[in-house]
């Protein structure tokens, strides 16, 4: 513990692996054009926190399965933070995302600054979070995200912490 402290205090984050904290970024929201920090914005919410690019193949693909878990399970609270690291404007994000009509959040970082922090190898990369801000689940390469299974799995995790009956 104390080698990974000295890192962190030199400036180096911190390994991201599972039960580690999600650390926090800044990223454009392409709904509002305003720059929001990810744990003031999410903290406290199950979030799938998936990075991406719009000229990844893979990540296309996996647009219709992330939309789909979103509306089944943002009435109980889920948010998705889908983090384009495109390094053409916003507005081009903005446009390519609008053809495919998604409901989640989708979030510009033109620095790829979320790539350092989250420290990913490509795209799609993506990290399940808790309520507690915890990394619960790393996924490398596109993912069906609406299977049974996976909803399974978010369900467990909305339900973590709540009181009976709600």
């Amino acid at each position: 513990m104390l080698a990974v402290g000295a890192l962190a205090a030199c400036g180096t984050p911190a390994p991201i692996r599972i039960g580690s904290e999600a650390p926090d970024f800044r990223a454009v929201d392409l709904a509002s054009g305003e720059e929001i920090s990810f744990l003031e914005e999410y903290g406290g919410a199950v979030t799938l926190v998936n990075v991406w690019a719009t000229w990844c193949e893979p990540c296309k693909e996996e647009i219709p399965a992330l939309d789909s878990m979103y509306r089944q399970l943002a009435p109980r609270g889920f948010r998705i933070a889908a983090v384009s690291v495109d390094v053409a404007d916003s507005s081009a994000v903005r446009e390519f995302i609008a053809d495919f009509g998604v409901a989640f959040d989708v979030l510009h970082d033109r620095d790829g600054r979320i790539q350092q922090l989250f420290q990913t190898t490509g795209v799609p990369e993506s990290f399940l979070v808790d309520k507690d801000g915890r990394i619960l689940r790393i996924v490398y390469g596109a993912h069906p995200w609406a299977s049974p299974a996976n909803q399974r799995i978010v369900e467990g995790l909305l339900a973590a912490g709540t009181a009976p009956g709600s």
